[in-house]
């Protein structure tokens, strides 16, 4: 009966989180996984004409590569799968780490993803690789068990350099890795000083970080990674995509107050882990400066919260539990694979109902389309996917990057669309051919009144995109 119900737990985990592709990323990563099928791997920029020259060191490429192989056989469906088995390994690591009953685990993780929706719910993305990582990385830590490989034993912390090598290439979020082996460390340090472990523990996990920190160099760009980090962390993401932007009053309030409750709670109950405070200060903050982060610190504070719960035993209540859970299950599982097969089957769909208005039927009444092309940041990763024969001014790989003045790409795509001072100058200074617009935008209305005036020819008009034509030779 365990069995059963556990495994209709988590197909129900595995439907909830069977969700369309929303990621506006989503195309950028494909065509760098399929040109790297081809041999072409994107070590430089080749898909803006904008910063043409800029060297970036984002070391994507494992995710891409799978992205490209899944979706070139299964398309969507097979992402929204890969999407669901991640999450439900998640899951099963929450379950495991959280020590509760599955059910209380159930309830606490789906009500988590739920409120998060706005960065778990978006598919198949590499931010949800790092998710998973995250919880991985911690269970490893926290595993002390000796487990066989091949008759040879072995911990599983020793596995902890593999899995630094396998993320450095997946996503810049490794650098959360570090920090978590750091906090691990810390703890070993404290405790050997404090004579409670002996050095023969100390060193080997000392020797052990040390080469977790190498193995992120083992990628295409070596220790090229951290310029890249540093970019990131130093530039003011938060003033240009909405997921950076800080959470609501009540969020951060209710962050505060859990910083100080559950370290408070585990003193009293004499379970202070300087460990877990550390993860829980750590991702509590970055929570506080950043909404796509409020997942992680969720995810470990109600870890952190659940330890200090006897677990209670459900041997009872399975017969009462498992007409509910199978009904749930059977809900789910109808109404997300409807929800996202039609997303995925329905074209019109995914360009109108996805992350933004993408130009689809623009792109396809106007194949004449050609050359350097200045249209949304948002739309960026879409066009890379669908005309990579074209070169854009902008996309998500980018908002990190800098000019020679050291001004974010975002902002100078924003003040040309702001039709700001010398708008059209830095048009014409970087060759741009055509204007792929949103309607009702400011260059739009501009353009639709005196678009002569300025050198530009309106092309194509549909209800919701426009096309303007360069009418001026460079």
């Amino acid at each position: 009966m365990r069995k059963v119900f556990n495994l209709l737990i988590c197909t129900t985990i595995f439907f909830f989180n069977f969700l369309p592709v929303k990621d506006p990323d989503f195309g950028w990563h494909y065509r760098c996984g399929y040109e790297l099928l081809q041999g072409n791997p994107c070590l430089s920029n080749t898909f803006t004409y904008f910063l043409s020259e800029y060297q970036a060191y984002y070391p994507s490429f494992i995710y891409d590569t799978l992205t490209a192989i899944v979706y070139n056989f299964m398309g969507f469906l097979g992402l929204s799968i890969l999407h669901a088995l991640t999450m439900t390994a998640a899951f099963y690591l929450f379950y495991k780490i959280s020590k509760q009953n599955i059910f209380i685990s159930t309830i606490v993780f789906s009500i988590i993803v739920f409120l998060t929706g706005g960065t778990l719910g978006l598919g198949w993305r590499p931010q949800i690789i790092t998710f998973f990582l995250i919880l991985l990385g911690f269970w490893i830590l926290q595993h002390k068990h000796f487990v066989k490989v091949k008759n040879i034993q072995c911990q599983p912390t020793h596995l902890y350099p593999l899995l630094m090598f396998f993320w450095v290439n997946t996503h810049i979020g490794f650098f959360t890795g570090l920090v978590i082996y750091g906090a691990f460390w810390l703890e070993a340090c404290i405790q050997w000083i404090r004579k409670k472990n002996s050095f023969n523990v100390f060193f080997p996990q000392t020797v052990l970080g040390f080469f977790s920190f190498f193995a992120t160099m083992l990628n295409p760009f070596g220790y090229k990674v951290y310029i890249e980090l540093y970019h990131h962390l130093t530039s003011p993401l938060n003033t240009m995509i909405a997921e950076w932007v800080a959470p609501p009053p009540m969020y951060i309030l209710i962050i505060l107050i859990t910083l100080i409750i559950i370290p408070f709670s585990q003193f009293i109950q004499k379970k202070l882990s300087l460990f877990e405070i550390c993860i829980l200060i750590f991702f509590g903050v970055t929570a506080i400066m950043a909404r796509r982060n409020v997942p992680l610190y969720l995810i470990f504070a109600t870890l952190f919260s659940l330890k200090m719960f006897p677990k209670k035993n459900l041997t009872g209540m399975y017969p009462l539990l498992l007409p509910f859970v199978g009904a749930l299950c059977i809900s789910i599982l109808f109404i997300n694979i409807q929800k996202t097969v039609q997303f995925h089957n329905n074209w019109n769909l995914y360009c109108t109902k996805g992350a933004t208005n993408y130009p689809c039927t623009a792109v396809k009444q106007y194949p004449q389309l050609s050359g350097n092309v200045y249209a949304a940041y948002e739309w960026g990763g879409f066009l890379i996917w669908q005309r990579p024969d074209i070169k854009i001014f902008a996309d998500g790989r980018m908002p990190a990057w800098k000019d020679k003045d050291g001004e974010s790409p975002y902002n100078v795509y924003l003040k040309i669309l702001q039709t700001q001072p010398g708008w059209n100058e830095k048009l014409r200074k970087y060759h741009t051919d055509y204007l792929l617009l949103a309607q009702g935008t400011f260059l739009d209305l501009l353009l639709d009144e005196r678009a002569n005036e300025y050198g530009w020819e309106k092309v194509y008009e549909d209800k919701t995109h426009a096309i303007y034509k360069n009418t001026l030779v460079d």
